[in-house]
């Protein structure tokens, strides 16, 4: 019996779609059901997931509501047990989800588990994540606004999430607080493993999407307070006027960490792209500019540092193969893109 769906949602995810798809055919657990909702994407995804000859892989085509959307749509035909997320640029390792579902079997009181990334560009690898593995300490950082788990690493007890009410969020953080009311149900967990690669696109970042998705996180974990104390809920709208409302100075400070944090994520693309030169000038901009953060970051580097055993498992993606001889970057780019507030993109 089949016990794992994996839910993908895609939007113009050419050319790494295949990559991403062919990551999960190849996964040594070989039992699951493969559903993907293509969001109205117009760059030939429609044309490469209509192609796909395998009864375990279901495609649906709609028009674009995004990404919360699109997964409610998906979660609604999902019947497992449980279900696995999954983004069309990454590449999950092969023992990806056997080694999860081995996890939420042993252990019924975690709700939803996740793993450690390896970062990758164009031309080179990163290091490893360094997110928190138990409960207490993933919800500590994921209230105090950093990431502690990627969105598309996570398996979870579907029952659950239907429980919750799936995605909540129409726009920027759906997954940060999905896995904050998840937190809130259940035991969250990671495992202290790399079991999938992420992309990292060095395309710009805008101002007003960092500061929305900045807005969205503080708002999803003042949500969350409002909840443990029994406190009666606001909209957005409200939220958003009250943080209109504060001092110039801590408006004006926010405003900067905003625009650190932008330069840090462009940053990590040039440095695993083809600008390695100008993304370590841009990473000591940033730092500049934000020296509480840099402050944090090399805290986080210091703290979690320790000695690797073995190497990671191999990546399916050939292209991604045939960066291992690339320069692994330092540490701090990893808690650089830790600290950037987005548990998935």
């Amino acid at each position: 019996m089949t016990d794992i769906t994996i839910l993908m949602a895609v939007y113009n995810a050419m050319p790494h779609l295949p990559a991403a798809v062919d990551s999960i055919r190849r996964q040594t657990l070989r039992d699951w059901h493969f559903v993907i909702l293509d969001d109205g994407s117009t760059d030939g995804t429609a044309q490469y997931l209509d192609q796909l000859n395998d009864p375990r892989i279901r495609v649906l085509h709609g028009p674009n509501v995004g990404l919360g959307p699109a997964l409610n749509r998906g979660l609604r035909l999902c019947t497992t047990e449980f279900l696995a997320r999954m983004d069309g640029d990454d590449i999950a390792h092969p023992t990806r989800l056997e080694e999860q579902l081995a996890l939420l079997r042993r252990r019924p009181e975690v709700g939803l588990v996740g793993t450690q990334i390896e970062r990758f560009g164009e031309t080179r690898t990163g290091s490893r994540s360094l997110l928190p593995c138990d409960h207490s300490s993933i919800v500590s950082h994921l209230m105090d606004g950093r990431a502690a788990l990627y969105h598309p690493t996570v398996m979870c007890r579907t029952k659950l999430l239907k429980e919750i009410g799936g995605y909540m969020f129409d726009s920027a953080a759906q997954d940060w607080d999905m896995l904050l009311r998840m937190g809130e149900r259940a035991e969250l967990a990671n495992l202290d493993r790399v079991l999938l690669s992420f992309r990292v696109h060095a395309g710009s970042v805008t101002v007003t999407k960092m500061a929305e998705a900045h807005s969205r996180i503080a708002f999803a974990c003042e949500c969350a307070r409002r909840r443990q104390s029994a406190v009666p809920s606001i909209d957005y709208e409200e939220f958003m006027a009250a943080r209109r409302a504060a001092p110039f100075w801590r408006r004006a400070a926010e405003a900067v960490e905003v625009y650190a944090r932008r330069q840090y994520r462009l940053a990590v693309g040039e440095m695993l792209g083809s600008r390695p030169v100008l993304g370590r000038l841009r990473l000591a901009w940033a730092a500049t500019c934000s020296p509480r953060l840099t402050r944090r970051r090399v805290f986080s580097v210091l703290h979690h540092r320790r000695p690797r055993w073995g190497r990671s498992p191999a990546r399916t993606d050939a292209a991604v193969s045939s960066q291992s001889s690339g320069v692994r970057q330092s540490g701090l780019v990893d808690s650089c893109e830790k600290e950037q507030g987005f548990a998935s993109q």
